[in-house]
């Protein structure tokens, strides 16, 4: 399987029409030779972010700028779990464990992760997590073959995607969702915002479809946009909003994972000579 997929139709450098998206937006963005170093723009909680940004340095060196900017930040409001009684949770965000010390009843001690990092975050809390190394659907396909006894519970934010207590039941599977946090939208740092204003290029991991929905909005509201931007999305649902706002070629990683994230941006868009025919539709 390849390490990226190719959605965009736009060139690199932006070309200045699109049929979609932001006009007004497309019209600031500016063709000047880039004078100032490559930047990568980093929208995660500060802690991911960090976290990102010491693999990406590791794997790709010191050639560009890392800026972190989250567009995000969680709330945890006390919350009550329901009566259940319920044998495992379903996790299908890291953020969902944060909420835990806000949380009032029993939890059970089985936990159903999306993916390893949030298995091995479960773990550390002491819960006995089963990763489905992959995405949602992975995790309703493990779900569905093994079909644990008892109920689950969901444990998610305000905008849970794929639907997935609603399948569960309706494959006679008992399964209830509960909201245990709230994602603010922040605007994008001072830092990130005259990075942009700058000419060269910028890249973008992005992932998720509620942070590249924040994104789009914070860069349709910059007072200048010079900047060259690529976005590398996690999954194709990521993608959607990006590709919808026509501000840049989009890269969706093979995985949604953070290693296939790694492998999109290596090598890096204004390094990688694959890449370099951006000014004409394919």
């Amino acid at each position: 399987m390849p390490s990226r997929v190719r959605l965009s139709v736009m060139g690199f450098p932006l070309k200045r029409r699109c049929d979609r998206g932001n006009t007004a937006v497309m019209l600031r963005q500016s063709r000047a030779p880039a004078v100032v170093r490559p930047a990568v723009i980093l929208t995660r909680p500060a802690a991911q972010s960090a976290r990102f940004a010491t693999q990406l340095r590791a794997r790709l060196g010191e050639g560009f700028d890392i800026l972190t900017a989250p567009l995000m930040a969680p709330e945890f409001p006390a919350t009550r779990l329901p009566d259940g009684p319920f044998s495992a949770l379903i996790l299908t965000s890291g953020t969902a464990l944060e909420a835990l010390p806000h949380l009032t009843g029993a939890l059970p001690r089985r936990a159903y992760c999306v993916g390893h990092r949030t298995a091995e975050a479960a773990r550390a809390l002491g819960l006995d997590a089963v990763s489905a190394d992959g995405d949602a659907e992975a995790l309703l396909a493990l779900l569905l073959d093994q079909r644990p006894e008892g109920g689950l519970l969901h444990l998610h934010g305000e905008a849970p995607r794929g639907d997935l207590v609603a399948r569960l039941m309706a494959a006679g599977v008992a399964a209830e969702g509960l909201c245990v946090y709230r994602q603010r939208a922040l605007p994008l740092t001072q830092a990130a915002t005259a990075r942009l204003a700058q000419p060269g290029p910028v890249a973008f991991p992005v992932f998720s479809p509620q942070t590249a929905e924040q994104l789009v909005i914070a860069l349709a509201s910059l007072p200048t946009l010079t900047a060259m931007l690529h976005f590398a999305a996690i999954s194709r649902a990521t993608a959607a909003p990006l590709l919808r706002s026509c501000l840049g070629p989009v890269d969706v990683a093979a995985r949604p994972e953070a290693a296939a994230m790694l492998d999109v941006l290596d090598p890096l868009p204004w390094d990688n000579p694959r890449l370099e025919a951006r000014g004409s539709n394919d």
